[in-house]
């Protein structure tokens, strides 16, 4: 390694310490400034300079050296009780911590130190306040600070790490792509054993004819070696299918693994984005003339750096506006009944796949009158409902007080919070009570590498939507579809959603006119819902997500691509912008249906029997693209009495459900004797030959792996057990 390169990595190390040791200082200032003389604090603080100094010595930063020297030279004096720290010396460290905050923004950007505010450390009021004690720092070796010594951690490159999460995604999409040969394979088997079963009976006629002709023996010898040719080719198709289906779960177990520990390695706690929060609580407040306290709960909680990162930025603004515009100041909280300190609360969960992450302040909400004058202002009409006027402040411009200060009330912190989260494909949702507060909840995924998503096919692409925001799948009859205030509406959980196709949003794709039942998904962001029609609903699978390159440009309501084990290549949606835009469109932009369209004859009827949600919609939605008529069960035990109501030509079922499952639901089916002769279908995870075989024991006819799971293979295999 040339010394350039040695001096680049010693300046990066420096810079990231650097970075922990200034909240770790501002940790210890606040609770000196809570708890003044606290000996273990002043401890710390001391450590801090010390550290920082040598640090700072190593890396070749003198500028940030000396400041720390200065820093530590006071640090000494109070640690030994030789000075106090009143108010106006800890005004001064926590300068002198901005200070060094600054420089590390600098230094990490590449810039001089020079003209900088820890440039002036060196010379100012601290070093004053310093050298009036007379006496110097103490340079003799110390223990290193608690939150130094070796926890089992290994500080890792990022961009290493992100190096390796991309390659576990090009591995998870060739997995993909491999869990698709079984079906395939099996499909061949299939197709040679119907060979050899036909061969076998024209083989046997042939040989008897041969025979009668008094052919030469070789010729029908020759007939019996190709008959057992065939059933070879067989029996190494099936042991193909079997290896291949062995080998695709082997890949995919691994897969899963590697995917799994890189993305754990990304994982950071919680509490890391909201170190800087009590500080900007502190001099908020104290700009202020407001007392306000931080409280953080669910710190513990997990997720991706990448998202942390993106929710830094919007807590900070969250938290300022929180004490700025809701906490009010001591005498009035205290003449309204309140404590005379008002809390901001911070709290994060996960909740199924999203990360909820909410702020909330106990002042005393928000001003609705003030809002309407602000948007009558600006020539636009305010919203009767006050939810609806809440969420205009998440717009540029506006603002929930009237006055500017110098912290805020210029109308752009909410705006530049939603920008924020809406980079890590998040939402942003705001509620209130008149006297009581208001909070402002975001919810995003925990992760922005892989993600859940359903696939759908609009206008001969596939889309995927993240799960996140999927609220239900659902097959809309046209009779269902309502007209009101010139949109068309559907009801959903009792309530009026809007429907619209989601082409109308895509001005690249093609809206397709609508025949017979409607595939819609119900997406969902925050409190607004909205019906997005599609041409058809494809699957739902983890997929590797990628932001859209500067050469793709912007698209609206996309927030990136992902490539598909077909080797095809997604656009994912950004569901929250959808709904945005699909609630925004002018009324009028219903969906096209063909003209005279009706549904078509009934073929055959087919009980699906699934109890995921999702899973049911698929096949639905698979089943009557195809001319099925389909009905619906949520178990076995539902599926069964379904099946006794109201009969069916075949069953598709999952095998793992609540009460009764699919191994117990074909057992009824042929222990009956009206049923008895059912075809029945098995759509499963669990694909074991142990569990395959348990299946055709119980008189399963067909027995697909969910992890090969094709739409084709499904429909085929359905049109041969049907005849």
């Amino acid at each position: 390694m040339s010394p350039g390169q040695l001096a680049e990595r010693l300046l990066a190390a420096f810079v990231a310490e650097l970075e922990e040791q200034v909240q770790v200082m501002n940790g210890d200032l606040l609770a000196l400034e809570a708890t003044p003389g606290d000996a273990a604090r002043l401890k710390s603080l001391f450590r801090v300079a010390h550290t920082l100094k040598g640090a700072a010595r190593a890396a070749g930063v003198p500028v940030v050296e000396h400041a720390c020297h200065r820093l530590e030279t006071l640090l000494a004096k109070a640690r030994d009780g030789k000075l106090t720290l009143g108010p106006d010396q800890l005004a001064m460290l926590f300068t002198a911590a901005d200070a060094l905050a600054d420089a590390a923004v600098r230094l990490r950007a590449g810039r001089d130190l020079a003209d900088a505010p820890v440039a002036e450390l060196v010379d100012a009021s601290v070093s004053g306040a310093a050298a009036s004690g007379g006496a110097q720092a103490a340079t003799a070796p110390i223990s290193a600070p608690e939150h130094a010594r070796g926890d089992g951690q290994v500080r890792v490159d990022a961009e290493r790490i992100d190096a390796l999460l991309a390659a576990s995604g090009h591995l998870i999409v060739t997995g993909s792509r491999i869990a698709n040969e079984p079906a395939s394979l099996r499909a061949l088997h299939d197709s040679a054993q119907r060979c050899a079963t036909d061969f076998s009976r024209a083989g046997r006629r042939l040989r008897l004819t041969l025979e009668r002709s008094g052919a030469p023996p070789a010729l029908v010898q020759a007939v019996r070696d190709t008959e057992e040719q065939l059933r070879h080719v067989v029996r190494d198709a099936a042991r193909l299918a079997d290896a291949a289906e062995q080998d695709a779960r082997a890949l995919a177990d691994a897969t899963a693994a590697i995917a799994d520990g890189v993305q754990r390695v990304r994982l950071r706690p919680f509490g890391e984005a909201c170190e800087a929060l009590p500080r900007v609580v502190r001099d908020v407040a104290a700009a202020g003339g407001k007392d306000a306290q931080l409280e953080l709960r669910g710190g513990e909680v997990t997720a991706d750096r990448a998202v942390l990162d993106g929710l830094r930025e919007a807590l900070l603004h969250l938290v300022r506006n929180a004490v700025d515009h809701g906490v009010e100041p001591p005498a009035e909280r205290l003449r309204v009944g309140k404590p005379r300190r008002g809390t901001v609360l911070v709290a994060a969960a996960l909740r199924g796949d999203r990360l909820i992450v909410s702020v909330t302040d106990d002042g005393a909400g928000l001003d609705p009158p003030a809002i309407r004058r602000q948007l009558e202002a600006r020539g636009r009409q305010a919203p009767d409902d006050e939810r609806e006027l809440a969420r205009t402040l998440l717009e540029g411009g506006m603002s929930s007080r009237g006055e500017v200060t110098a912290i805020s009330g210029r109308g752009v912190g909410l705006d530049i919070v939603r920008a924020a989260v809406e980079r890590i494909r998040g939402s942003v949702d705001l509620t209130w009570s008149m006297g009581g507060g208001t909070t402002i909840t975001i919810e995003c995924p925990p992760t922005l590498a892989t993600i859940r998503a359903v696939l759908v096919e609009v206008g001969g692409h596939v889309l995927a939507i993240p799960t996140t925001h999927v609220e239900r799948l659902l097959r809309v009859r046209p009779e269902d579809i309502r007209h009101a205030e010139g949109s068309d509406v559907i009801t959903a959980g009792g309530a009026p959603v809007r429907l619209l196709a989601i082409a109308r949003l895509l001005p690249p794709l093609a809206e397709r006119a609508t025949e017979g039942p409607v595939a819609v998904v119900l997406l969902r962001a925050g409190e607004r819902r909205l019906a997005a029609a599609v041409d058809g609903l494809l699957a739902e699978q983890e997929i590797v997500w990628r932001p859209l390159s500067a050469l793709h440009g912007s698209l609206p309501c996309v927030s990136g691509a992902a490539m598909l084990g077909t080797g095809r290549v997604a656009l994912v949606l950004d569901p929250p912008a959808v709904v945005d835009a699909g609630l925004a469109l002018a009324p009028g932009a219903g969906l096209a249906v063909a003209e005279g369209a009706t549904s078509g004859p009934v073929q055959r009827r087919i009980l699906v029997v699934d109890d995921s949600i999702t899973t049911r919609t698929l096949q639905q939605s698979i089943l009557e693209a195809a001319g099925y008529d389909v009905r619906t069960a949520v178990d076995g035990a539902d599926g069964w009495r379904s099946l006794q109501e109201h009969g069916a030509d075949l069953v598709v079922a999952d095998v793992e459900m609540p009460r009764m499952d699919g191994f117990a639901l074909c057992e009824s089916i042929r222990g009956s004797r009206r049923f008895k002769p059912l075809p029945v279908v098995l759509v499963t995870a669990l694909e074991t030959p142990e569990h395959r075989a348990r299946g055709l024991e119980v008189g399963a006819d067909a027995y697909i792996g969910k992890s090969s799971f094709d739409q084709q293979h499904l429909l085929d295999t359905i049109s041969q057990l049907l005849g």
